[in-house]
């Protein structure tokens, strides 16, 4: 076997050593920073994601309960305003007290032509 020289020790490829922290002149400075944190515009992660879907998800059910919140009130004024003209109807009365049968009759006629139409 033969001796190993002692040519290359400690120098790689036989490039002179600068120093500590010197960049050789064939070498690129290495700038990147190892400990720098992702912008979070880039990409939300998973937490992120479920967070969204979560608050898109509420939204959406908010803005369905509003919906039928309107149509129930809605339907609600509806039957009270029809329910105060049948009361005003029904509660009318003569100088005397007596009640007034004109309106009573006009009430009744709706309730029949309001059933001959259903």
């Amino acid at each position: 076997m033969k001796p190993r020289s002692q040519k290359g020790q400690g120098k790689p490829n036989g490039k002179p050593n600068k120093g500590p922290g010197k960049v050789a002149h064939n070498q690129k400075p290495y700038f990147k920073n190892k400990n720098k944190q992702k912008a979070k515009g880039d990409k939300p992660n998973k937490p992120e994601i479920r967070n969204l879907k979560r608050k898109e998800k509420a939204a959406q059910e908010a803005a369905q309960r509003e919906k039928v919140r309107a149509e129930r009130d809605a339907q609600v004024k509806a039957y009270k305003k029809k329910r105060l003209e049948k009361t005003k109807a029904i509660n009318k009365r003569t100088h005397k007290g007596q009640p007034l049968m004109k309106d009573r009759m006009q009430l009744l006629l709706k309730q029949i032509e309001d059933m001959k139409r259903n």
